[in-house]
């Protein structure tokens, strides 16, 4: 059943500081969004952080063409979500994280009998939908689903059951990633870019190195992703320099807005 408005705001609200406290998400990156409708459904806004999203600065959205009303931007994934909505009927609760292990998991092999992973493509790019639709049509029976180097697609039908699958998904990869792990740690200059964080703390400089605690949690994820690097083609010079400039802004405009 999907959310009355003051419902969906209260509960997005609640998902984004309980995800902040199990230390699921990070800074601004993931989303969550709430079905209110057959034809709509309210996301958290592009680049805030969590415990500044409020009812004021969350946002409606149409599921048929993405469109809102406005000042306030949307996550950049708002067509992600529709594409979910769209699709699966029974979701009415969708929580997009950034979660260690879960990320690390999805980088080679070993996630293909974990869950079913999206191919890699560039955030908010029509691509990503493409492969984010195709895993989610073809697994119409499955909640959780794991995004190439980007983390994890938690879907249900309320907010209690999709938050308790992010805990779980999150125990069974640590599991996974310490049943396979050795003890060679990989060499700083041999690690691929392989999800966001690595992306962003392995291309020059940028604003985020002046956050100690988000650079202590990008070389952790590096280095848990980088242990499967073998396996996996290395991301294009291209695509690392677009995601290093995008986030390079994101974080030039956020550091503006705190002054």
């Amino acid at each position: 059943m999907a959310y009355s408005l003051e419902e969906a705001k209260k509960l997005i609200i609640k998902a984004g500081l309980e995800l902040v406290k199990e230390k699921l998400i990070a800074r601004t990156w993931g989303n969550i969004s709430a079905r209110l409708s057959d034809e709509e459904f309210l996301i958290t806004p592009s680049g805030v952080p969590y415990d500044q999203i409020n009812e004021n600065n969350l946002v409606v959205v149409k599921i048929s063409d993405c469109s809102y009303t406005g000042n306030i931007k949307p996550s950049g994934e708002k067509k992600v979500h529709a594409a979910i909505y769209e699709i699966r009927k029974d979701v009415n609760f969708i929580l997009h994280t950034h979660q260690n292990y879960a990320t690390a998991i999805s980088v080679d092999g070993i996630h293909k009998d974990f869950a079913p992973v999206a191919d890699y493509a560039l955030p908010g790019t029509k691509q990503l939908v493409k492969n984010v639709r195709h895993v989610v049509e073809t697994y119409t029976n499955l909640d959780t689903f794991l995004m190439a180097r980007h983390g994890a697609l938690i879907v249900s039908s309320n907010y209690e059951d999709a938050f308790t699958k992010a805990i779980i998904l999150e125990d069974r990869a640590k599991k996974l990633y310490e049943s396979t792990k050795t003890d060679k740690t990989p060499k700083e200059e041999s690690k691929p870019y392989l999800d966001d964080y690595a992306q962003m703390f392995g291309f020059g400089k940028t604003a985020v190195e002046e956050d100690e605690e988000a650079i202590k949690l990008i070389k952790e994820k590096n280095t848990l992703a980088a242990r499967y690097q073998k396996k996996l083609k290395p991301m294009g010079c291209f695509d690392v320099f677009i995601q290093h400039l995008v986030y390079k802004k994101k974080y030039a405009k956020l550091k503006d807005s705190n002054k």
